[in-house]
């Protein structure tokens, strides 16, 4: 039975899509964008020189960024004005687009090479792999920049999607409220939708440290996911180049 408010594009086979690439995926957390200028620029440059060492390793990225702090603040905004869940969305999708602009370029600025368009949907992003780093946002109401990469990872046969946020772990429960909150360094995908809960309903702006409804897609097609701080650029280099990261990693039973 389909989620209920999950859209049926969200539903396809993404392995239709056909790509066999060696590849990873990255879902990088809108959060990650809200510190200074120069510290931004300071990580930009890091994680440049990991994806010009993958690039000439022949490895393939595709980065779904997320909307943080802007995409909250639209939506904020506009939800005393409507409650249409799909507007909402939409000016998500907005703010996660302009995040995506910004590390594009910005990795561009810096040498990296970079696919010639920023892809609006999975299908587009799936045909620019081989042509660059792919970097885009997100595709169309009901789907978190989570959901859009590990679609992405799926149409991929990727290796793995990588959640790259603002904690550097999962755990048992949020260390923001429980001081008794614990890491996970391993889990499974049955023991991950125990701690994000079922992909029944969509909420614009919602916040987890993965979205349920990609942790249900993972779950179908089995796909590894890997938890880390995305500011940590030695693990996040680690945990894209199949390797033990500081970080927690979820596979199938």
């Amino acid at each position: 039975m389909k989620p209920v408010g999950i859209s049926d594009e969200l539903l396809i086979d993404s392995r239709e899509l056909g790509c066999t690439v060696d590849a990873r995926v990255m879902a990088l957390g809108g959060s990650l964008l809200s510190a200074d200028s120069d510290e931004i620029h300071g990580w930009i440059k890091g994680l440049a020189l990991i994806l010009e060492r993958r690039d000439s390793e022949g490895s393939a990225t595709a980065i779904v960024v997320g909307g943080g702090a802007a995409a909250r603040r639209g939506i904020d905004a506009a939800s005393s004005l409507t409650s249409d869940r799909d507007a909402l969305d939409r000016i998500g999708i907005a703010a996660t687009r302009l995040n995506a602009s910004m590390i594009r370029e910005g990795l561009s600025g810096v040498g990296v090479r970079v696919s010639e368009i920023a892809p609006l949907s999975i299908e587009e992003a799936v045909a620019s792999i081989g042509n660059g780093v792919v970097v885009m946002g997100g595709t169309v109401p009901g789907h978190t920049t989570d959901c859009v990469a590990i679609e992405l990872a799926i149409g991929m046969n990727a290796e793995s999607c990588l959640i790259a946020t603002n904690v550097s772990h999962v755990y048992s429960s949020d260390p923001s409220t429980d001081s008794e909150a614990t890491k996970i360094m391993r889990m499974s995908h049955e023991e991950l939708r125990a701690i994000v809960g079922e992909a029944s309903e969509h909420k614009a702006g919602g916040r987890t440290v993965v979205d349920p409804v990609g942790a249900m897609r993972a779950r179908e097609f089995n796909l590894n996911l890997d938890v880390v701080d995305g500011k940590d650029l030695a693990a996040l280099e680690s945990a894209l180049s199949g390797l033990p990261f500081n970080g927690t990693s979820i596979r199938g039973e």
